[in-house]
């Protein structure tokens, strides 16, 4: 089990008053690097079966610590120190500012205060840009970006080789412990500029950024377009394109969404679509937007991992189809033959426990698309299909004696309501299947209570 002190209070206590102010501060600094985990715990080295005992220590003694620092950070006193003591001390503090193992509510809130007090924070956040992210990032520069401009280049430095180099886990100081929870540092210094101060430092926010979200491990391109949507949108319009910036992260974005990692990466689709909002409009925006589509939704159903490897992604998939049901509108006609198919096709497993969320994200999305199609005729072809699967998975959650009358659907009981939900989406989606397509009523309806009138009864529509 990995070693972690608990500090006792006298440890936390920080002398006051009439103490030289920069004796002090080298007292709350040596406090305040007490925040920073062993390495023991650090991500790249925490292989225990069971680390919670440790972290929770960790925890503990940072609440305490964090209680003890608030009153120094915030005092007027700490404003006037040099802007390398306060970077210094506020550091360990910034690499507990989002949701992690390290942190708990109360941490981030004693965070959230300390930080959002600060007299000098814009001041804080450059030196910190300028003197402890650059020189963790400078080793692995992105080949697409000019090193003195950071504008976009239009072919790789050195050669296709360079995006090899680029991966080198030699170079990739900020995964070391010194760089550990350098996105969220990097957070919060992009949160603390206004947008002039983010044009001016474009050169210190963008290439760690743009490193992270072209890393090759998932996680950290989920970390860097976290980092991006704190920028973005501060960066005029006009400057992204002069700098050749919305093409190369619109790029980098895409390519994150064609790889489909498991687990999902829920920030990567909104961070593409607002990006093609702002910079583009007619055949462009619709020729992306086609790509986005192309490389998200469809080469993700076709190259998923199968069974349970691949279910959270399907689900993630089946969500970003519904969101692009939105930006399209009856455009997603155009891939029908696909999505319909690729929804209905795994509603015939049995709905056991561990494959309900991906029936439900699945109905949920067909319903969506059924509904964008409305008075397009489209859905009309479809309708033996849909009607046989969703019959069958009548059947089959009628077979888990999950049959329940109709006025228990909306009962809070946890283990019954994912199927509750299921049952629910089907039935939304029969009858909107009996609105576009007034036929069935008459003729596949009757088919399905001659069959079983008992079993289909609270499926199909009541009759006028």
């Amino acid at each position: 089990m990995a070693i972690v002190e608990e500090v006792a209070d006298d440890e936390t206590d920080v002398p006051q008053g009439e103490e030289n102010p920069l004796v002090a501060a080298s007292k709350v600094e040596e406090l305040a690097a007490r925040l920073t985990p062993p390495n023991e715990l650090l991500p790249q080295f925490l292989n225990e079966a069971k680390p919670e005992e440790s972290l929770q220590i960790y925890r503990s003694t940072s609440e305490r610590i964090l209680e003890t620092l608030k009153a120094n950070l915030v005092s007027p006193e700490f404003a006037s120190l040099p802007l390398e003591t306060q970077s210094s001390i506020i550091l360990p503090v910034l690499r507990l500012s989002q949701p992690s193992p390290y942190t708990s509510p109360d941490i981030l809130t004693a965070v959230s205060g300390i930080t959002s007090s600060l007299p000098s924070a814009s001041d804080v956040a450059v030196y910190i840009l300028s003197n402890v992210l650059k020189p963790l990032f400078r080793p692995s520069a992105h080949p697409m970006l000019n090193p003195s401009t950071s504008r976009a280049l239009s072919r790789p430095a050195g050669g296709q080789q360079a995006f090899s180099d680029f991966s080198e886990s030699s170079t990739q100081i900020f995964k070391s412990p010194q760089g550990w929870a350098c996105d969220h540092v990097l957070a919060w210094c992009c949160d603390q500029l206004d947008p002039g101060q983010v044009e001016r430092h474009i050169g210190l926010i963008l290439p760690p950024s743009l490193v992270m979200m072209d890393d090759w491990e998932p996680p950290w391109r989920g970390r860097g377009i976290t980092v991006l949507s704190k920028w973005v949108e501060k960066i005029d319009t006009v400057v992204l394109k002069r700098m050749g910036l919305d093409k190369l992260l619109l790029d980098s974005l895409i390519h994150t969404l064609s790889l489909h990692p498991n687990p999902p990466l829920p920030q990567a689709l909104p961070a593409a679509l607002s990006l093609i909002e702002r910079t583009m409009s007619g055949q462009a925006m619709a020729d992306r937007l086609a790509e986005i589509m192309d490389k998200a939704v469809l080469q993700g159903w076709m190259y998923a991992p199968s069974g349970n490897d691949g279910r959270a992604v399907l689900i993630h998939i089946a969500g970003m189809a519904e969101t692009l049901c939105g930006v399209f509108g009856i455009g997603i006609a155009r891939w029908l033959k696909t999505i319909i198919p690729n929804l209905l096709d795994p509603l015939q497993y049995t709905p056991t426990t561990a494959v309900l969320p991906h029936h439900q994200a699945n109905l949920s999305a067909l319903l969506c698309t059924m509904k964008t199609l409305r008075g397009t005729e489209r859905i009309a072809r479809w309708r033996g299909k849909i009607l046989d699967v969703l019959s069958r998975l009548w059947l089959n959650l009628a077979d888990r004696g999950s049959l329940l009358p109709e006025s228990s659907w909306h009962t809070e009981t946890e283990a019954e309501e994912p199927i509750k939900q299921v049952r629910i989406l089907v039935v939304a989606v029969i009858k909107e299947l009996a609105d576009q397509c007034p036929s069935v009523k008459k003729n596949e309806f009757q088919t399905l209570l001659d069959l079983d009138k008992t079993v289909f009864a609270t499926l199909i529509p009541a009759q006028p």
